[in-house]
């Protein structure tokens, strides 16, 4: 009796996945002994080798965003580059083209419950180790991470620089998550510790809670020691409500060493708290993130409102944001707002092109300080 091919096919991929199961032999050992039966022809092998080397590449493509994959999900590398120009509305800056970021990512799940990431900035004078550490996942609510990463307070600080709306981060996270204006300078939000998180209450496929409790050095990343005897205690806690809808709410307490004023460098208070929310909606996205923090004796406080649509397909996103700090409450003129225009052109999944657009307000005397930029990504 004559088997008709969909019956043939049904049986093969059958059996093979059998045999992928058992690991008892590969695909083409088995399409082999089936072509020596006479089973299947030769044709039909090679059309049914075709098919599974497809699905497996879709597989992996879905599995690893870049499709990348060395070796197996133990090593995947990604990297992210962003090529930027600055041009500045004051006369005493000089407009530039610069590398805003090079970066190399190395990560992968060494077992089902243990995974690791070494991420390294090459753009700059030297080379950063940003990110170096390992998870153990004893389950979806219970994660612990020790090493280097990024500190889980606010959630634009948390964003990854690939998937930001615009191309520099906010005044108040810069000021207070451990960035660029940062008592304790840039650390790229990072930091060397140990945390547990972990994501709880299911409900429709999505869990209600998410919480992060981790414990650092306070001094930074890419150091080799701590710069104090203290250590930082950072929590926060995300709510899903519904659907495509977060609420955050973080702390932080620490003792850093860091200059107030003319005295010298020393060990002062370093607290931080905030709020934020995030909601998506179709080809619209809505975020909004207040943070307020205490240096020494130095109350600072800071928010953000912005909102994007896709005005075309998902190629053309369009983006605007209110951004307003205030680094020193107790001084009534140095609070500056930037009102920003921006656009993201997104050739693919890998390529964008953003345009951004900085109207800077002082609070008493206006400075000529409105900023244009255009930066073009790449991932892979």
């Amino acid at each position: 009796m004559k088997f008709s091919y969909l019956f043939k096919s049904t049986l093969v991929l059958g059996l093979v996945f059998s045999a992928l199961f058992v690991k008892a032999q590969n695909n083409d050992e088995l399409l082999n002994l089936l072509i020596q039966k006479k089973v299947v022809s030769q044709q039909e092998a090679d059309s049914l080798r075709s098919d599974l080397a497809l699905k497996e590449q879709v597989k992996r493509d879905k599995e690893n965003q870049h499709g990348i994959t060395i070796g197996s999900r133990a090593l995947q590398i990604s990297g992210l580059l962003q090529t930027e120009y600055e041009g500045f509305e004051q006369s005493t800056k000089l407009n530039t083209f610069l590398l805003h970021r090079a970066r190399l990512d190395v990560k992968g799940n060494v077992t089902d419950n243990w995974s690791y990431e070494v991420y390294t900035e090459f753009a700059g004078v030297t080379p950063k180790l940003l990110d170096a550490y390992t998870t153990y996942k004893i389950a979806d609510y219970l994660k612990f991470t020790a090493g280097q990463f990024k500190v889980p307070f606010s959630a634009e600080s948390l964003t990854s620089d690939a998937d930001l709306l615009f191309i520099d981060r906010s005044q108040v996270v810069n000021g207070l998550a451990g960035r660029s204006t940062d008592v304790i300078g840039n650390q790229n939000g990072r930091d060397i510790g140990a945390q547990l998180t972990g994501s709880f209450a299911k409900i429709d496929n999505r869990y209600l809670f998410d919480y992060y409790f981790g414990v650092f050095n306070g001094a930074g990343y890419d150091v080799t020691t701590d710069n104090n005897n203290q250590k930082d205690v950072v929590g926060r806690l995300v709510i899903h409500p519904i659907a495509n809808l977060s609420i955050g709410a973080d702390f932080y307490i620490g003792q850093d060493v860091f200059a107030v004023g003319t005295a010298a460098a020393a060990t002062h208070k370093r607290n931080r708290q905030g709020i934020d929310g995030t909601y998506v909606w179709n080809k619209l996205s809505l975020t909004a993130e207040y943070d307020r923090g205490t240096d020494a004796t130095i109350n600072r406080n800071g928010w953000y409102g912005q909102a994007a649509y896709f005005v075309w397909s998902n190629k053309l996103q369009l983006a605007a944001r209110y951004d307003t700090y205030d680094p020193t409450q107790t001084i009534t003129t140095d609070r500056t707002t930037y009102y920003i225009g921006g656009a993201n052109y997104f050739f693919n999944k890998w390529a964008k092109l953003a345009v951004n657009y900085i109207d800077a307000r002082e609070q008493t005397v206006q400075i000529k300080n409105n900023i244009f930029e255009a930066q073009l990504q790449v991932t892979f």
